[in-house]
């Protein structure tokens, strides 16, 4: 017995016997370590009745529990919550097993009592726990929702019903793929997963939502549903997509301006190779003549003489309409030139102009001039408007080699003038009507033509600054049509 005394005192268990009306027969050592320090005074005494410890609130529950023994004969259990004498809660998980005789009879009552405070503080420890998560999942400031594998929304945090506008009950009566404009198992997967989402609000709104998925497993690693947490970015968003267009935006004006200091440089590089070769031949020329005359004045007839004094003539006058026109394309260019209006005698004008480029091109060619009803005078700049009419007129006589007129017409149409000019030359082809209007650009046909390049660039910035506008029509060994429209009345701002 001895033996059996020192096993029943050192199990974790409480054991108390007891005979059918509660009195207690036997207890062992964990069964006064447990009720002892029960609000009692004294320890545990075999022949005391059990329902007398504990409290009134207690002590009723064992006459209860006992009585029920004895009326059903059938296991029992109950939880006991008690504060020992220190003021700590204790609780207690009993058991208790009717012993019976051959003929059926209560002998004893087995009552097995199990500490289980430590468990109990855990769980209310967890309980304390879960409820705090939820009330800050519920509060957060943050879109926390979850999803089972069905896609069906299972949380729903107080900021998803606020900035959506579903509230807990119709998100629970939802598929997250009826909110989501997207296929939703972007959503999913095995490990987190961050993604930007399309979410449709209640009342149609589409906000982007920046979305960590994590997966829900069980104790077993089984995949139960997904938890998405994230921010609303949409205003983010709106700014990056600001930014980007202000980055492009910035992107192309530096491209712009890069293009524009290589414009400048090759301008400058084609300005500098062709006016030196355009200067270089009536310079040879004049230094010819001047050396000629120097050397055999002596002895050189008037009519010679005066035919070097006119080559020297003729190639000042073309250095001197080469300067010209580099001047009044540099202030074009710059902004720097100023239109100074008048009114011009349009027929004098034109006549005028017919005769000076037939003496500049040494009347190669003819000019079948049409001036049919054309005005009086025209508000113009008599300068660009002579610009515009030499260098068309002069080109065309010039890439019409072997031909034997040009055409030249004026009309009148509503408040516009019209100035037409017509070869049937050389032509442009597709590739050098691109870069026609360039400065200091010439065509790969043309090449063996004088030229500076320079002229329809001339011709152009001169209609601009006229509020003109300038066309043409071309084919190649068939010849060209410029046409040029002008307002007859011009209004500089």
């Amino acid at each position: 017995m001895d033996f059996l005394d020192a096993l029943l005192n050192n199990i974790d268990e409480a054991i108390i016997i007891t005979d059918p009306s509660g009195r207690i027969l036997f207890f062992n050592e964990p069964a006064q370590n447990q009720f002892f320090p029960l609000q009692r005074l004294r320890p545990l005494r075999v022949g005391e009745f059990l329902p007398n410890v504990g409290s009134a609130r207690q002590r009723k529950a064992l006459h209860r529990i006992i009585k029920d023994i004895n009326l059903k004969k059938q296991i029992e259990k109950s939880f006991a919550e008690y504060s020992n004498h220190q003021g700590a809660t204790v609780y207690l998980d009993l058991n208790y097993i009717p012993i019976l005789n051959d003929e059926n009879e209560l002998t004893h009552i087995y009552i097995f009592s199990r500490d289980i405070t430590p468990q109990k503080v855990y769980e209310r420890k967890l309980t304390t726990q879960t409820v705090n998560m939820s009330n800050l999942i519920e509060q957060a400031s943050a879109v926390i929702i979850g999803v089972d594998m069905l896609g069906y929304i299972t949380d729903w945090n107080e900021h998803c019903a606020a900035m959506t506008g579903f509230t807990k009950i119709e998100a629970y009566a939802s598929k997250l793929s009826d909110l989501v404009e997207a296929d939703d198992h972007v959503l999913r997967g095995d490990k987190m997963m961050t993604h930007e989402i399309a979410f449709r609000t209640k009342s149609g709104q589409i906000l982007t939502l920046l979305l960590s998925s994590t997966p829900r497993t069980t104790a077993k690693g089984e995949v139960i549903g997904y938890t998405l947490v994230g921010q609303d970015i949409t205003e983010l968003i709106g700014y990056r997509k600001s930014l980007e267009l202000k980055v492009d935006e910035r992107t192309r004006q530096v491209q712009d301006a890069l293009k524009k200091e290589k414009d400048a440089v090759d301008l400058k590089s084609r300005f500098v190779s062709t006016t030196s070769h355009e200067l270089r031949s009536p310079l040879s020329t004049i230094q010819y003549a001047a050396d000629f005359i120097r050397i055999h004045g002596s002895k050189i007839n008037p009519v010679e003489l005066t035919k070097k004094a006119e080559a020297i003539d003729r190639q000042v006058m073309h250095m001197t309409h080469l300067l010209d026109d580099l001047l009044l394309f540099s202030k074009a260019d710059s902004g720097n030139f100023r239109v100074v209006l008048e009114d011009i005698p349009l027929r004098q004008f034109l006549d005028e102009v017919v005769e000076e480029v037939k003496l500049n091109t040494r009347q190669t060619h003819s000019i079948v001039s049409d001036f049919y009803k054309i005005p009086t005078t025209l508000v113009s700049d008599e300068k660009l408007l002579r610009n515009i009419t030499i260098n068309l007129l002069t080109n065309a006589i010039k890439y019409s080699p072997g031909q034997d007129y040009v055409e030249f017409a004026v009309r009148q149409y509503d408040d516009d003038i019209i100035l037409i000019v017509r070869d049937y030359g050389l032509g442009i082809s597709d590739q050098d009507a691109e870069t026609l209007f360039e400065p200091f650009l010439r065509g790969a046909s043309v090449s063996n033509i004088p030229g500076t390049g320079l002229g329809l660039s001339i011709v152009k910035k001169a209609v601009e600054l006229l509020k003109g506008k300038i066309t043409f029509a071309t084919k190649v060994d068939e010849g060209s049509t410029f046409t040029v429209t002008l307002p007859a009345n011009v209004a500089i701002s």
